[in-house]
Parts: structure tokens; C-alpha cells; sequence
């Protein structure tokens, strides 16, 4: 009795493992590729990719995080969608006033290049903070220039004076973010 229900866990164990090798091969495909070293010049510089990128059917493929940075943009993943979305522009993470962070609005009236300091004209209302006049800009700012529905980032010395921005104050009090609306 002991043999016949081992046996049977045993033959039931094969059948389970063939089974799941069987169909766990899911969207798999053996392919026959041609790896090419490939350079990806763009924005964000010029990328070497020995051995990352290859052809099938006439068709280039390489890395997404590559890409990415080539475009010097930014990548989001959705794994519940099984989804990347690509972005020609690195956004501004949002504002968080729990962690000491503030956000204004106001108009550049200075900008000093070299001291990467700017002159502003705050727009206050009732629940403004009011800040300095002369802020000092970190030297990873961020800075996105916004027209309609399209976004893109622009260098610090691309600010001109009357320029009506939104800045990130990050809790140290320095300038991480911009925003200009044109």
C-alpha cells in the first residue's frame, strides 16, 4: 500500500514537472541574431554598445536604458501593464512640502551665470511662503520649458530675465527645479 501511493506521488511529480516545462515557455522564441558593435550618438552623448546591440529581420535592437540615455530622457516602467514609456525630457519629481520643500511662482528679474544665482519677483497670495529675492541654484537643477502639451529640458543658461517661472525650493533652501511656460 505504502509503495503504490509513493509511486503515485512519484508519477504524479513527473507529470507536473513536464507539464510546467511544457508551458512555461510562454512568448519565447529562438532566434538566429548577428551581434554588431554599435555606436548610438544624440543629446546625451555618444554611447559604445560592444555586444549589446544586434540585427534580426533587417532591424537594429538595442538596450531600452541606452536609448534613454542617448535621447537624454527618461524611461518609466509600468510592470502591471508590461509597459515603458519613454520621455525626450527628464520631469521635475513633484514638490514635497513634508520633507521641507516649497514651490513659487514668480517672474526672473537677475540672472547671475556664473554664480548660478537668479533675482526673482515672487507672485504672492494668501498661502504663499515668502522667500529671498536672490536664490542660489543647485548644480543638477532641473529645468523644463513647457509649450502646449509638449515639455523639454533647457540649461540654466538658457533662463532670460522676465522669464515667469515655478521654482523647487528643496529643504536646504536651494533651487532644484524650474518651470517656465511659454
Amino acid at each position: 500500500m505504502k509503495k503504490g501511493i509513493f509511486s503515485a506521488l512519484i508519477i504524479f511529480c513527473l507529470l507536473f514537472s513536464v507539464y510546467t516545462m511544457v508551458f512555461s515557455q510562454g512568448n519565447y522564441n529562438k532566434i538566429d541574431v548577428s551581434f554588431k558593435d554599435t555606436v548610438l550618438v544624440g543629446k546625451g552623448g555618444k554611447f559604445d554598445l560592444k555586444g549589446e546591440t544586434f540585427y534580426y529581420n533587417n532591424k537594429l535592437y538595442a538596450p531600452v536604458s541606452t536609448m534613454v540615455k542617448v535621447i537624454d530622457g527618461e524611461g518609466l516602467l509600468n510592470e502591471k501593464k508590461n509597459e515603458i514609456s519613454l520621455r525626450t525630457y527628464k520631469d521635475i519629481p513633484e514638490c514635497n512640502p513634508s520633507n521641507g520643500e516649497i514651490f513659487v511662482y514668480g517672474i526672473l528679474m537677475s540672472i547671475d551665470f556664473q554664480n548660478r544665482e537668479l533675482g526673482i519677483e515672487q507672485y504672492l497670495d494668501d498661502n504663499s511662503t515668502k522667500i529671498s529675492s536672490r536664490l542660489k541654484v543647485r548644480d543638477d537643477v532641473v529645468i523644463i520649458l513647457e509649450r502646449n502639451n509638449n515639455k523639454m529640458n533647457i540649461d540654466f543658461k538658457d533662463l532670460n530675465v522676465n522669464d515667469k517661472v515655478g521654482i523647487i525650493f528643496d529643504r536646504f533652501g536651494l533651487v532644484r527645479g524650474i518651470i517656465m511656460s511659454k
